[in-house]
């Protein structure tokens, strides 16, 4: 049976990401909780990094971000609709995802879903690089048995048969629990749910409480759950994933993205997440 989130997953985005005047003037008393540690990055690249670049302005967001991809209700053969987004993060086994949390539980006690897919790179109803399993899914349990919005995350981990781990064919992010918890320019990137193209946009991401991030981004909507927040050096790191505060905002403005702090860092290194 495919995914029944308590509320249909939010985000897509399709303007820049500013940063919103009263949230600029709270960063000076409010600031991301601190405890954190950094994964590895492993920069994404395309499968054939050998073949010439298209500019920069020509590239859809599928061949920017080839790690980055939606997540489909279905199963390999028959994948059905898309209804969140994921990402590959760098991982020993090179077969992790990381999504929201509301993506794949319901926080209400039961488990997380998995045999659902992901495609990566997912574009105008192609699938790039095939569909991928999804094998196991692990959340926070104060995700899981409460719905906590401070622990809006989970990673996932996938298989496709024939194939070598997804990780070796897409690239992979790092996460990045170091940040100092000053504002930070991100890049979006997420599936609309009535879009068949990743949207991408840039801008900045503040504190709105010690534990959550906000970007003011007018046009968010439903499907780019689960979307992440990269930053860092060729944005190869992930700050966030969209998600959190009413499992990413409660209105089409403004969105929202737990902060990575030491819960749910030990739920990276569970899953296998440490290089």
């Amino acid at each position: 049976m495919g995914p029944s989130p308590r509320r249909v997953p939010r985000r897509v985005v399709t303007v820049a990401l500013v940063i919103l005047a009263v949230t600029a003037m709270a960063t000076t008393s409010v600031g991301i909780r601190a405890d954190r540690a950094r994964a590895t990055a492993v920069p994404a690249a395309p499968v054939s990094p050998s073949a010439p670049a298209a500019p920069a302005d020509a590239q859809t967001a599928a061949a920017r971000y080839p790690a980055v991809g939606a997540l489909f209700s279905g199963t390999a053969d028959d994948p059905g609709d898309h209804f969140c987004t994921a990402s590959v993060v760098s991982s020993p086994a090179r077969n992790m995802l990381m999504t929201a949390a509301h993506c794949v539980s319901d926080g209400d006690g039961s488990p997380p879903r998995t045999g659902i897919v992901f495609a990566p790179g997912y574009q105008a109803g192609d699938a790039p690089h095939g569909y991928w399993t999804v094998t196991s899914a692990v959340v926070d349990t104060a995700w899981l048995d409460d719905g906590d919005p401070d622990d809006d995350v989970a990673f996932l981990t996938v298989d496709r048969a024939g194939s070598p781990p997804i990780q070796q064919v897409t690239g992979a992010y790092g996460v990045d629990f170091d940040g100092d918890g000053a504002p930070v320019g991100v890049i979006a990137v997420g599936y609309n749910l009535d879009d068949e193209e990743a949207t991408t946009v840039s801008g900045t991401a503040v504190p709105w409480s010690p534990t959550q991030w906000q970007v003011a981004a007018p046009g968010l909507s439903d499907g780019t759950s689960g979307g992440p927040l990269l930053s860092g050096p060729g944005d190869t790191e992930i700050v966030g994933v969209i998600g959190g505060y009413e499992q990413g905002g409660d209105t089409s403005d403004v969105s929202y993205a737990a902060a990575l702090g030491s819960s749910l860092q030990s739920l990276h290194d569970q899953v296998g997440g440490t290089d």
